[in-house]
Protein backbone atom coordinates (compact mmCIF):
# COMPACT_ATOMS: atom_id res chain seq x y z
CA UNK A 1 0.00 0.00 0.00
CA UNK A 2 2.57 2.46 -1.17
CA UNK A 3 2.17 5.95 -2.50
CA UNK A 4 3.68 7.41 -5.82
CA UNK A 5 3.32 10.16 -7.44
CA UNK A 6 4.07 11.25 -11.47
CA UNK A 7 2.75 14.81 -13.12
CA UNK A 8 2.76 16.12 -16.61
CA UNK A 9 1.42 13.11 -18.42
CA UNK A 10 0.57 14.84 -21.17
CA UNK A 11 -2.04 12.64 -22.16
CA UNK A 12 -4.08 13.05 -25.76
CA UNK A 13 -6.30 10.44 -26.60
CA UNK A 14 -9.29 12.26 -27.26
CA UNK A 15 -7.04 15.16 -28.91
CA UNK A 16 -4.67 15.45 -31.77
CA UNK A 17 -1.77 16.34 -29.62
CA UNK A 18 1.74 14.18 -29.87
CA UNK A 19 4.04 14.58 -27.52
CA UNK A 20 6.88 13.73 -29.65
CA UNK A 21 7.50 17.26 -31.92
CA UNK A 22 8.74 18.13 -27.75
CA UNK A 23 11.67 16.15 -28.30
CA UNK A 24 12.99 12.51 -28.51
CA UNK A 25 12.07 11.71 -25.21
CA UNK A 26 8.56 11.95 -25.77
CA UNK A 27 8.51 9.49 -28.48
CA UNK A 28 5.54 6.38 -27.70
CA UNK A 29 5.13 8.00 -24.00
CA UNK A 30 1.41 7.11 -23.43
CA UNK A 31 2.89 3.20 -24.41
CA UNK A 32 6.19 4.00 -22.10
CA UNK A 33 3.84 5.27 -19.18
CA UNK A 34 1.44 1.99 -19.22
CA UNK A 35 4.05 -0.63 -19.59
CA UNK A 36 6.28 1.38 -16.18
CA UNK A 37 2.94 1.83 -14.33
CA UNK A 38 1.83 -1.57 -14.34
CA UNK A 39 5.62 -2.88 -13.58
CA UNK A 40 5.46 -0.76 -10.61
CA UNK A 41 2.03 0.33 -9.11
CA UNK A 42 0.47 -2.30 -7.34
CA UNK A 43 -3.93 -2.45 -7.13
CA UNK A 44 -3.63 -1.22 -3.22
CA UNK A 45 -1.24 1.84 -4.13
CA UNK A 46 -1.87 5.44 -4.52
CA UNK A 47 -0.74 7.44 -7.39
CA UNK A 48 -0.96 11.42 -6.68
CA UNK A 49 -0.88 13.38 -10.01
CA UNK A 50 0.32 16.98 -9.98
CA UNK A 51 -1.20 18.43 -13.08
CA UNK A 52 -0.97 18.48 -16.66
CA UNK A 53 -2.98 15.50 -17.46
CA UNK A 54 -4.95 15.88 -20.48
CA UNK A 55 -4.40 18.07 -23.82
CA UNK A 56 -8.21 17.95 -23.72
CA UNK A 57 -9.86 21.41 -23.90
CA UNK A 58 -13.06 19.82 -22.60
CA UNK A 59 -14.19 17.51 -19.73
CA UNK A 60 -15.46 15.17 -23.39
CA UNK A 61 -12.14 15.08 -25.02
CA UNK A 62 -10.15 14.92 -21.17
CA UNK A 63 -12.61 11.57 -21.04
CA UNK A 64 -10.60 8.94 -22.97
CA UNK A 65 -7.54 10.11 -20.83
CA UNK A 66 -9.26 9.75 -17.38
CA UNK A 67 -11.11 6.13 -18.39
CA UNK A 68 -6.87 5.24 -19.41
CA UNK A 69 -5.81 6.50 -16.06
CA UNK A 70 -8.39 4.69 -14.38
CA UNK A 71 -7.72 1.22 -16.14
CA UNK A 72 -4.41 1.89 -14.46
CA UNK A 73 -3.29 -0.16 -11.37
CA UNK A 74 -3.88 1.50 -8.28
CA UNK A 75 -5.96 4.83 -6.69
CA UNK A 76 -5.23 7.93 -8.49
CA UNK A 77 -5.71 11.46 -6.48
CA UNK A 78 -5.53 14.48 -9.32
CA UNK A 79 -4.97 17.89 -8.98
CA UNK A 80 -4.91 20.80 -11.69
CA UNK A 81 -2.14 21.82 -13.61
CA UNK A 82 -1.86 25.02 -16.07
CA UNK A 83 -2.66 23.11 -19.60
CA UNK A 84 -5.84 20.94 -18.09
CA UNK A 85 -8.53 23.85 -19.74
CA UNK A 86 -10.91 20.90 -19.32
CA UNK A 87 -10.98 20.58 -15.54
CA UNK A 88 -13.99 22.29 -14.50
CA UNK A 89 -16.34 23.14 -11.24
CA UNK A 90 -15.73 20.25 -8.35
CA UNK A 91 -19.25 19.22 -8.92
CA UNK A 92 -18.55 18.77 -12.79
CA UNK A 93 -15.75 16.55 -12.70
CA UNK A 94 -16.78 14.07 -10.25
CA UNK A 95 -19.88 13.61 -11.86
CA UNK A 96 -17.83 13.47 -15.40
CA UNK A 97 -15.84 10.32 -13.35
CA UNK A 98 -18.95 9.33 -11.92
CA UNK A 99 -21.34 9.47 -14.57
CA UNK A 100 -18.79 7.27 -16.89
CA UNK A 101 -18.01 4.46 -14.17
CA UNK A 102 -14.57 5.68 -13.22
CA UNK A 103 -13.93 4.51 -9.77
CA UNK A 104 -10.32 5.22 -9.09
CA UNK A 105 -10.16 8.85 -9.58
CA UNK A 106 -10.07 11.26 -7.03
CA UNK A 107 -9.74 15.06 -7.63
CA UNK A 108 -8.00 17.75 -5.60
CA UNK A 109 -9.38 21.41 -5.14
CA UNK A 110 -10.02 23.44 -1.64
CA UNK A 111 -9.89 19.77 -0.31
CA UNK A 112 -7.36 17.04 1.42
CA UNK A 113 -7.44 13.40 1.45
CA UNK A 114 -6.34 10.41 3.51
CA UNK A 115 -3.87 7.78 2.43
CA UNK A 116 -2.91 5.51 4.30
CA UNK A 117 -2.50 7.78 7.76
CA UNK A 118 -1.25 10.69 5.34
CA UNK A 119 -3.08 14.12 4.55
CA UNK A 120 -2.53 14.58 0.66
CA UNK A 121 -3.46 18.01 -0.18
CA UNK A 122 -2.59 20.62 -2.84
CA UNK A 123 -3.34 23.12 -5.99
CA UNK A 124 -1.85 24.13 -8.89
CA UNK A 125 0.29 27.41 -7.80
CA UNK A 126 1.76 29.80 -9.96
CA UNK A 127 4.70 31.14 -10.72
CA UNK A 128 6.60 32.90 -8.35
CA UNK A 129 6.87 36.80 -7.76
CA UNK A 130 10.91 36.17 -7.99
CA UNK A 131 10.78 34.60 -11.69
CA UNK A 132 11.59 37.23 -14.44
CA UNK A 133 8.86 36.28 -15.74
CA UNK A 134 5.98 36.85 -13.55
CA UNK A 135 3.99 40.24 -14.45
CA UNK A 136 1.45 42.73 -12.52
CA UNK A 137 -1.66 40.21 -13.52
CA UNK A 138 0.29 37.09 -12.24
CA UNK A 139 -0.09 38.63 -8.51
CA UNK A 140 -3.98 37.82 -8.69
CA UNK A 141 -4.02 34.24 -9.54
CA UNK A 142 -1.11 34.26 -7.65
CA UNK A 143 -2.73 35.25 -4.14
CA UNK A 144 -6.32 32.91 -5.31
CA UNK A 145 -3.76 29.96 -5.41
CA UNK A 146 -2.44 30.37 -1.99
CA UNK A 147 -5.77 30.50 -0.75
CA UNK A 148 -6.84 27.19 -2.15
CA UNK A 149 -3.54 25.71 -0.89
CA UNK A 150 -4.21 27.04 2.52
CA UNK A 151 -7.57 25.97 1.89
CA UNK A 152 -6.36 22.06 1.38
CA UNK A 153 -3.68 22.34 4.25
CA UNK A 154 -6.41 23.62 6.75
CA UNK A 155 -8.76 20.30 5.35
CA UNK A 156 -5.76 17.90 5.94
CA UNK A 157 -5.34 19.58 9.75
CA UNK A 158 -8.42 18.40 10.39
CA UNK A 159 -8.57 14.80 8.59
CA UNK A 160 -5.35 14.16 10.96
CA UNK A 161 -6.50 15.47 13.94
CA UNK A 162 -4.72 14.72 17.06
CA UNK A 163 -3.90 11.53 14.83
CA UNK A 164 -0.12 11.32 14.12
CA UNK A 165 0.30 11.51 11.05
CA UNK A 166 2.26 13.24 8.20
CA UNK A 167 0.62 15.52 5.27
CA UNK A 168 2.51 15.79 1.58
CA UNK A 169 1.58 18.83 -0.86
CA UNK A 170 1.29 17.93 -4.44
CA UNK A 171 1.40 21.65 -6.73
CA UNK A 172 1.66 21.65 -10.46
CA UNK A 173 4.19 24.60 -10.64
CA UNK A 174 7.36 24.56 -8.60
CA UNK A 175 7.32 26.36 -5.36
CA UNK A 176 11.30 26.91 -5.05
CA UNK A 177 13.84 26.82 -7.64
CA UNK A 178 17.21 26.41 -7.32
CA UNK A 179 17.86 30.26 -8.61
CA UNK A 180 14.88 31.95 -6.97
CA UNK A 181 14.16 32.09 -2.88
CA UNK A 182 11.57 29.93 -1.72
CA UNK A 183 8.01 31.79 -2.39
CA UNK A 184 5.01 32.17 -0.55
CA UNK A 185 4.18 28.64 -1.19
CA UNK A 186 6.84 27.53 0.88
CA UNK A 187 5.91 29.56 3.82
CA UNK A 188 2.81 27.69 3.92
CA UNK A 189 3.77 24.34 3.58
CA UNK A 190 6.29 25.23 6.61
CA UNK A 191 3.30 26.81 8.73
CA UNK A 192 1.04 23.61 8.19
CA UNK A 193 4.05 21.30 9.10
CA UNK A 194 4.22 19.74 5.55
CA UNK A 195 6.61 17.08 4.93
CA UNK A 196 6.92 16.56 1.85
CA UNK A 197 5.92 18.58 -1.64
CA UNK A 198 5.95 16.89 -4.82
CA UNK A 199 5.81 18.97 -7.79
CA UNK A 200 6.22 18.98 -11.97
CA UNK A 201 5.70 21.92 -15.02
CA UNK A 202 9.63 21.83 -15.82
CA UNK A 203 10.84 19.83 -18.41
CA UNK A 204 13.89 19.51 -20.55
CA UNK A 205 16.09 22.00 -19.76
CA UNK A 206 13.59 23.16 -17.07
CA UNK A 207 15.10 20.35 -15.03
CA UNK A 208 18.34 21.67 -14.18
CA UNK A 209 16.24 24.37 -12.02
CA UNK A 210 14.32 22.26 -10.30
CA UNK A 211 14.93 22.54 -6.17
CA UNK A 212 15.01 19.12 -4.97
CA UNK A 213 16.11 18.11 -0.94
CA UNK A 214 15.16 19.58 2.05
CA UNK A 215 14.02 23.47 3.22
CA UNK A 216 13.25 24.08 6.44
CA UNK A 217 11.80 20.83 6.90
CA UNK A 218 9.90 20.20 3.70
CA UNK A 219 11.56 17.76 1.23
CA UNK A 220 10.46 19.19 -2.61
CA UNK A 221 10.59 16.39 -5.45
CA UNK A 222 10.50 16.89 -8.62
CA UNK A 223 8.16 14.02 -10.27
CA UNK A 224 7.38 15.62 -13.93
CA UNK A 225 7.24 12.14 -16.42
CA UNK A 226 9.41 13.27 -18.61
CA UNK A 227 12.09 13.62 -15.83
CA UNK A 228 10.88 9.75 -14.05
CA UNK A 229 11.30 8.45 -17.54
CA UNK A 230 7.43 8.10 -17.36
CA UNK A 231 7.89 5.91 -14.40
CA UNK A 232 5.91 6.40 -11.06
CA UNK A 233 8.26 7.93 -7.96
CA UNK A 234 7.23 6.13 -4.98
CA UNK A 235 7.56 8.49 -2.02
Amino acid sequence: MAIFAIADLHLSLGTDKPMDIFGAQWVDHERRLKDAWISTVAETDTVLIPGDISWGMSMEKALPDLCFLDQLPGRKILSKGNHDYWWGTMNKVETLVQSNGLSTISFLKNNAILVEGKAICGTRGWISPYDLEFRTEDQTIYERELGRLERSLQAGRELLGDTPGDMIAILHYPPVLTSTPPSAFCALLEKYGVKMCVYGHLHGRGHLKAFEGEKNGVEYLLAAADYLSFKPLRL
